[in-house]
């Protein structure tokens, strides 16, 4: 049995190492079997729910780059993903959000507490 010592491995930080052709953590894309329509509903809600409209998803559908939710724009084709997104933003709607910092006020007013006199407290 190898001891303890000859099983150690040093430790190197992921953002300091060096990359390589075969790298474990690059992301690759591939399909799956499952339901296009429900990849299609569960991807088109989570862009609406953080403020994407209709034409913006769209948009990312006919960009590679989005490999998932460009395989779904081939597949269904630019109307019948336009159909579908449409359908899905009317009944969930599309979540907007607006942030606003108040003014700083008008001056600063300092207030003064009466000192009590030794002995009344």
């Amino acid at each position: 049995m190898a001891s303890t010592q000859e099983n150690l491995v040093e430790k190197i930080h992921p953002a300091t190492r060096e990359l390589l052709p075969d790298d474990p953590l690059e992301m690759h894309a591939f399909e799956v079997p499952g339901d296009p329509e429900l990849m299609f509903r569960l991807l088109a809600e989570e862009y609406a729910r953080i403020g994407m409209g209709a034409e913006a998803i769209m948009q990312l559908a006919r960009n590679p780059f989005y490999q998932g939710l460009h395989g779904l724009w081939r597949l269904f084709g630019e109307e019948g993903m336009r159909n579908r997104l449409a359908a899905i933003v009317r009944r969930c709607g599309v979540i907007r959000t607006t942030t606003t910092e108040p003014a700083p006020p008008p001056e600063t007013v300092q207030i003064r507490l009466p000192i009590a006199a030794k002995g009344t407290m």
